[in-house]
Order: C-alpha cells, then sequence, then structure tokens
C-alpha cells in the first residue's frame, strides 16, 4: 500500500479580478487572488477576514444553556461551595483548564483540577472519580473538552448531589446527559453561529459568559474587573494544537492570542518558548502547532498531564523551569515511542499485504503506548492517505485512535460501526474508540465496507492545492511581507502554496540529516530554499523543476530576507492546471 506523491491542482486565476480586489485593499495582486481563492472576492467580506478584531465576538448568551451554567456558577461562588475543573490531557484540554483555574483566581477564589490519566483512566469522565470527588467535598464539576458524551456518569452524580456543568466541542451523541448545563455549540436549536470553536474557546465563552453575569450582579463594584484579553494566550495555543479551523471566531481569538504571546507571554509559556528556541516575538502558529504544542501534550501522553496544567498557571519561575524542563524530556521520550511505534505499523501493513485496493487500515497490538497511538495513526493517514485506527490492547479490550481524511467523516462512520464498538466519540477527522478484541476482525471489514462506500475513487488521492504562481523575481519583501495579513495559518485557512514553474535547482546539500538547501534560480533571480524531509530527493534536482513553496520572511541578527520552504518537488513537464 503505497501512494506515489500528490495530485497538483491549481486554483482557477483571474489576474483581472486579483488586481482589481487588491487596489480596493491596498495589497498586492498575489494576495487579492489567495483571496478569491477562499472566497473573499468581495471587497467587504475581504476586509472582515483582514481586519476582525476582539470587538467582533458573538455573545456567550447565545450559546444554549449559557444562563443556567452562569447562574449554577455564580451560586457556587456565592456560597462557598467546592468547584472542580475536569479537564482532557491534551493541549486544548489543558489550556482549558488553566483558563477557568487561572479566571477563578483571578476574582479571587480557588478551585481544584482534575485530569485523569490517559494510561489508566481513558478520556472523560469516569465512575471512580466522581465517587472520590463526593467523598472530598466537591459540589460542582465543570468539564472542559469533555463530557459530552458521559450520561453514566454524570448520572451518577447528580444522584449523589453534586451539580455538573458540561463545556464540550465535540459531536454531541442521541443521547445527552442531564447536566445542569450543556455548554456546546453543536447542540441542535442552539442558535450560536459559529459552530468550529475548541475546547478551550468553549472554556472561554463560559468565562466570558460568566464575567458578564457577575458584572450584572455588581460583583465587580470597588473590586478589578478581568480582562479577556489576559486569558487568549492559552486559548490560541490550544485551538492551534486542536487542528480546528482557523476562520471566524477561532481567526479572532488566535490572532489576538499570539498577539498577547509574543507581546506579554505568561511565565509558564515564556519559560516553554526559552526551551524551544522560540525567539522572543517570533511565535506563530507554526512555532505553537509544531514546537510549542507538542511538548505541553508530552505528559498527557506518558504519564501526568497536570504538569502541563502547573506550568501554564505558575508564578513562580524556579517551577517554571523545573516543569519546562521536564516537559522537554517527556517530549523526547515520545518521540522515540512514536518512531519504534510507526515503524512496526508500516511492518504490519506490508506483512498483511494491504494493498491499493484497501481503503482503510485498522491495526493493533499488546506492546503500542495508548499515549501514542493517536500521532502514529495520523502519520500513517498521511503516508498512505486512508482513514486509519490504531489501538493498544490489554486484557481483552482494545483502545485508541482514529484519523480521517477529507471527504470521510470519521464519527458518522464509526456510528455505522457502533454495535460492535464499547465506546467511541469525536469529530469529523479525528475519534477516539474503544472495543473488545474480538470484535476487531468484524469492525475491520465494517469499517473497511463504510469508507468505500462513502469516500469515491478519486478521494484517495491526496492533493497539493496551489494558490497562485509566481516567479523567483516577484519574491521581494513587500510582497511576502503582505503574506502575513492573511495568517494566522492553520485547519480552514492553510498557508499560501505558491507554484514556481520550469525553474534550476542550483547547489543542494543536506542539512540535519534529512534535509535539503539550495538555491532557486529563474531567468537571472536566485532566492534560497529549503525543503525539509526531502534529502532523498537530491540526485533528482536540477534544471526543469516545478516547486510548491510557501514564500517566508525570516529574520535572523536582525536582518530581514525571502526564503522558500518547499512543500514538494516535481520535474516540468507542462502547466498545471485546476483539474491537475
Amino acid at each position: 500500500m503505497v501512494f506515489e506523491g500528490k495530485k497538483w491542482v491549481l486554483r482557477p486565476q483571474d489576474a483581472a479580478k486579483a488586481a482589481e480586489l487588491a487596489e480596493a485593499l491596498d495589497t498586492t495582486p498575489l494576495v487579492g487572488q489567495i483571496l478569491l481563492n477562499r472566497g473573499l472576492g468581495n471587497r467587504d467580506d475581504a476586509l472582515q477576514f483582514l481586519n476582525s478584531h476582539l470587538g467582533d465576538l458573538t455573545d456567550p448568551f447565545l450559546i444554549n444553556d449559557m444562563d443556567r451554567a452562569v447562574e449554577r456558577i455564580i451560586s457556587a461562588l456565592q456560597n462557598d461551595e467546592k468547584i472542580l475543573i475536569y479537564g482532557d490531557y491534551d493541549v486544548d484540554g489543558v489550556t482549558a483548564t488553566s483558563l477557568l483555574l487561572l479566571f477563578l483566581r483571578d476574582l479571587g477564589f480557588s478551585a481544584y483540577y482534575y485530569i485523569p490519566n490517559r494510561v489508566h483512566e481513558g478520556y472523560g469522565i469516569n465512575v471512580e472519580s466522581i465517587r472520590r470527588f463526593h467523598r472530598e467535598g466537591i459540589s460542582l464539576i465543570i468539564t472542559v473538552d469533555c463530557g459530552i458524551s458521559s450520561v453514566k456518569e454524570i448520572a451518577l452524580a447528580k444522584s449523589l448531589g453534586l451539580g455538573v456543568v458540561v463545556t464540550d466541542h465535540h459531536e454531541p451523541p442521541a443521547e445527552l446527559p442531564d447536566a445542569d448545563a450543556l455548554i456546546n455549540s453543536l447542540l441542535k436549536n442552539c442558535s450560536f453561529p459559529y459552530k468550529f470553536l475548541s475546547g478551550v474557546g468553549m472554556a472561554f465563552y463560559l468565562l466570558a459568559g460568566l464575567r458578564k453575569g457577575l458584572r450584572e450582579n455588581g460583583f465587580f463594584e470597588g473590586r478589578p474587573e478581568p480582562a479577556l484579553l489576559d486569558y487568549l494566550d492559552l486559548v490560541a495555543v490550544g485551538t492551534i494544537a486542536d487542528i480546528v479551523p482557523l476562520t471566524g471566531l477561532n481567526r479572532i481569538l488566535v490572532r489576538a492570542g499570539l498577539e498577547q504571546i509574543n507581546l506579554k507571554p505568561r511565565l509558564g509559556i515564556k519559560t516553554l518558548l526559552s526551551v524551544c528556541g522560540i525567539p522572543s516575538g517570533q511565535v506563530d502558529s507554526t512555532a505553537v502547532a509544531y514546537r510549542l504544542a507538542p511538548k505541553i501534550n508530552a505528559a498527557g501522553r506518558l504519564s501526568d498531564a497536570s504538569a502541563g496544567v502547573r506550568l501554564l498557571t505558575t508564578e513562580s519561575a524556579p517551577d517554571a523551569e523545573r516543569l519546562a524542563g521536564y516537559l522537554d524530556i517527556e517530549n523526547v521520550e515520545r518521540q522515540r515511542i512514536e518512531a519504534r511505534i510507526f515503524n512496526a505499523a508500516v511492518d504490519k501493513i506490508m506483512s498483511m499485504g494491504l494493498d491499493d485496493e484497501h481503503r482503510s487500515i485498522v491495526l493493533y497490538s499488546p506492546d503500542w503506548h495508548p499515549g501514542v497511538v493517536g500521532i502514529v495513526a495520523s502519520r500513517l493517514m498521511e503516508k498512505y492517505y486512508r482513514p486509519t485506527v490504531l489501538l493498544c490492547m490489554e486484557d481483552g479490550i482494545c483502545k485508541g485512535s482514529a484519523r480521517g481524511i477529507p471527504g470521510f467523516h470519521l464519527y458518522q462512520g464509526l456510528t455505522s460501526c457502533k454495535d460492535l464498538l464499547m465506546e467511541f466519540g469525536g469529530h469529523k477527522y479525528a475519534a477516539g474508540i474503544k472495543m473488545a478484541q474480538d470484535k476487531i476482525d468484524l469492525f475491520r471489514e465494517r469499517f473497511e465496507e463504510v469508507v468505500k462506500n462513502t469516500v469515491p475513487d478519486e478521494g484517495f488521492i491526496p492533493v497539493m492545492t496551489l494558490d497562485t504562481v509566481a516567479g523567483v523575481a516577484d519574491m521581494n519583501l513587500q510582497e511576502v511581507g503582505k503574506f502575513q495579513s492573511l495568517s494566522p495559518f492553520g485547519a480552514g485557512n492553510p498557508e499560501p502554496v505558491v507554484l514556481f514553474s520550469d525553474v534550476r535547482i542550483v547547489n543542494p546539500r543536506i542539512v540535519g540529516g534529512n534535509h535539503l538547501s539550495f538555491m532557486v534560480s529563474q531567468n537571472g533571480s536566485s532566492i534560497e530554499a529549503i525543503a525539509f524531509r526531502q534529502a532523498h530527493e537530491i540526485d533528482n534536482l536540477g534544471e526543469g523543476m516545478d516547486l510548491a513553496a510557501v514564500p517566508e520572511v525570516q529574520t535572523w541578527r536582525g536582518t530581514e530576507k525571502v526564503k522558500l520552504r518547499v512543500k514538494e518537488m516535481r520535474r516540468h513537464t507542462g502547466p498545471v492546471t485546476s483539474d491537475g
């Protein structure tokens, strides 16, 4: 099973409209073309995208049950109840937990928190923890990034007299828990217009609603009112890490949060940035996604996610340095385990004889770490471009992670197999599942059938979408600098990929063991380029090459220059068209 590179597709180009839009927006034709490609050809729509700000955030009370949630929490604060934040062990859950803890602390209240152990407890609320909270005198649980599927667990909590407010962004099941309030914009009949918030985004909206409710109750008379801006760094990190679309409200929150990180990072984030080697003031969504977030995630994958919460909420510099160092060490170990599992999974695929006719991958092993199978599932999905399920096994029970491809709604696909599953939950591209070992073969057959019946043959060919075409001579600081007006980049708003056609690659050399550095030359102009993880292509380079690349402005010792980050290379065989 293998796919031979991606199908290159150039988005439709309209130079006249791009130039007209660029003039109206005081930008460049290349940026104008990219905006056209993203459905923003109308001047007002484009301005809204480019200039949206915190003042454009939607009223939190449009979310169903927000009034009930705020009322219940205010009652708990007024009556000095013991409040516990129940989080999740990924970056989204860790940042959401930290967010509410810090907000309550800034109000002058203390709260407890709990994040289950991924290996021993798994995702979501569990019965044993509910009973323990009851014994310890907890009277209100606020969930973040979990809870929407915890019907029996919340029923137990209510029977013991505990209040429960759920904030979650995952797909709601048919049967909902009987909580005091359910904060989830995906619930039916919810009038909140934006449906793509992360878990920390939902928690932020609860925070916004709670602040408004406290203000109306006169709580802030004679005392300072916390500024929501102070918490947006956490929202940005969690939202980027959870790979939700960076459009609409998420774009507003993340852009403001990144600005906060670059101007005034909180102690824990500042310390972790130093460990990552990310220069001050140069944090973007890529740095968060690929350097900062994996370290926060590492402890939750291998051991105790609370280390991330402690780092993000500490006011002690020595503690911050110790915790950041610990997360760095955990991340190195995570990488080692990930490489071992990935290689073992590839060996399994080869030994099982899975060929190109197979439309899905379902693998399991008792030797795989449950905290790392999700990352490996993502890597296998990218390598083979098939919906992928990876499971670890213990005592006859298999649990793990699933990852989907565009064109296949993973959660709906798993719903078609729900009679074979003990538990499952997630969304379009990612899910967690649990099943009995003796159901795996049936599940593999059923899942394969569902995928085949859902996705057409062309849906298994990955696409490299090219936003526009440019020449090497076009790549100057002014032009490429304008690209940043489109950021932050991520899911739903990918970084612009530019086609450089029929260029010459000069002086290629291997750097960092597996990367290529070279010069790109065309019609007398040259530009420096880097191609990550493409050292194997060094003997295939030279004259007549097409590059799919991301132009970037890089700063080194105070000097800015334009550089290309090459995503793919191939021999020039003619024009790239809108149908590939």
